[in-house]
């Protein structure tokens, strides 16, 4: 594999760069992501007519930063067509399109959940309808509401549990009241959001029920995408924390071109992807059990199968993941199985937080599946740019080759290849170091 991209530095100027980029980059209707940012930095390096590169009043500012960014600047880069195309396309992308109001079928999902979900369902629900009920009767109360509760939501509850919820409703002010409004529409974000999972996870978990009667085996029968596993003869080369293109001879190179390939061609829709959301969320969820299986063959003295090179592959990409140590101590309490309301407590208590059951399922979801999901892409990236050495950069703090990207560093317009001399997660903890 080449590096695609030639490009002209001997230009000097800004404005000979966009001529040049305007026609050169009709070749690459396909651009990646480090290269449309290749780009980018080469045209924010091109100078203006006092010789002062564009990009040296375009310092990015972050939530730290308390300087403005030059917005001449950003016109300046936009003006050219390439870049401007990428920066609205994100934009658009980021718009989401107004939907119309879906009402929650709870029967539907009666009929179809599978069991281990169903479980889910009902303890969600049941929040949702004591909270619903809690804030119908408040409004009551201060006369924001006229009409009782409806008959529907009353006969899910005892006469007893009404009144209980009636003299709870009693108790509230207005501040409570708001938190609980608050609450309630994250519960009925929640519910639709293991609906959308549905179908895939019906599948997921059929597969890996299967492997338990060993009629199936990942990579053999399931392609898993996007590396494969961690395993074999390429474990050392891809699945390595101190990864280094410069390092990798020809031979090494030409068996990591080989084997991204042949996993390109291989693609269907019987594939395990680590880069789906919803196969991290399931092998969190059968990971107690996968445990349990390795175990049960060494006692028996059976050939291990590939269960624990599943295992190995998620615990490489959890590794690669910037998880803080609340999100970790969350992640190993729901690997147990441990119930939302429990794991609340016990956060709450032990870093003084004040997270609902809700928000632990939030977290679990929404931050910590999604920061492991955005790892493997970022994991795939890295191995696909090892053919070009100069698209990487050795942090100055802790010595880590990583990839010239915005995930991994710190932006600085100022730097010749726009970034920091220090990676993300260097510049955090010399951060917390500062203000102890």
């Amino acid at each position: 594999m080449k590096n695609r991209l030639k490009l002209n530095f001997s230009l000097e100027t800004a404005e000979e760069r966009k001529n040049f980029i305007d026609t050169y980059i009709v070749q690459f209707p396909d651009l990646t992501r480090s290269e449309a940012e290749t780009i980018a930095n080469y045209l924010l390096w091109g100078k203006d007519q006092k010789g002062v590169p564009i990009g040296a009043e375009t310092e990015l500012e972050t939530k730290w930063s308390k300087t403005n960014s030059d917005i001449e600047s950003l016109e300046s880069l936009l003006e050219n067509p390439v870049s401007k195309t990428l920066y609205f396309k994100s934009l658009n992308d980021s718009v989401p399109i107004k939907k119309g109001r879906v009402v929650f079928n709870r029967d539907k999902v009666r009929k179809e959940a599978p069991p281990y979900l169903l479980k889910i369902f009902e303890d969600l629900w049941r929040q949702i309808d004591e909270d619903d009920l809690l804030i119908n009767y408040y409004e009551i109360k201060v006369g924001k509401r006229t009409k009782p509760p409806r008959d529907e939501l009353l006969r899910r509850f005892s006469e007893e549990d009404r009144q209980e919820i009636e003299n709870a409703a009693q108790q509230l002010n207005q501040y409570n009241y708001l938190k609980k409004r608050h609450e309630l529409i994250e519960l009925r974000r929640e519910q639709f959001t293991l609906q959308d999972s549905f179908q895939t996870t019906i599948n997921l978990h059929q597969n890996f029920l299967s492997f338990f009667n060993g009629s199936i085996s990942f990579e053999t029968d399931i392609n898993v995408l996007p590396l494969g596993l961690a395993a074999g003869p390429m474990k050392e080369l891809i699945f390595n924390k101190e990864f280094d293109p410069a390092a990798l001879n020809e031979e090494q190179l030409q068996k990591i071109s080989d084997f991204i390939w042949k996993k390109k061609n291989k693609v269907d829709s019987n594939s395990l992807d680590f880069r789906n959301l919803e196969v991290i969320y399931q092998i969190y969820l059968f990971k107690e059990d996968f445990i349990d299986q390795i175990e049960k063959e060494k006692e028996a003295h059976q050939l291990e199968g590939n269960l624990k090179d599943l295992l190995d592959t998620l615990d490489f990409y959890e590794s690669i993941t910037d998880l803080t140590e609340v999100q970790l101590e969350i992640l190993r309490l729901k690997e147990k199985h441990i119930k939302n309301s429990d794991i609340a407590s016990y956060i709450n208590k032990k870093y003084g937080k004040s997270y609902t059951a809700n928000y632990i399922s939030t977290i679990f979801r929404q931050k910590i599946i999604s920061k492991i999901n955005e790892a493997v892409e970022l994991h795939r990236e890295t191995i696909e740019n090892c053919f070009f050495p100069e698209n990487f950069k050795k942090c100055s703090d802790c010595g880590r080759v990583l990839l010239l990207d915005g995930r991994n560093w710190v932006r600085k317009a100022r730097s010749k290849d726009g970034f920091q001399n220090k990676c993300k997660r260097c510049e955090r903890e010399g951060r917390k170091k500062k203000r102890l």
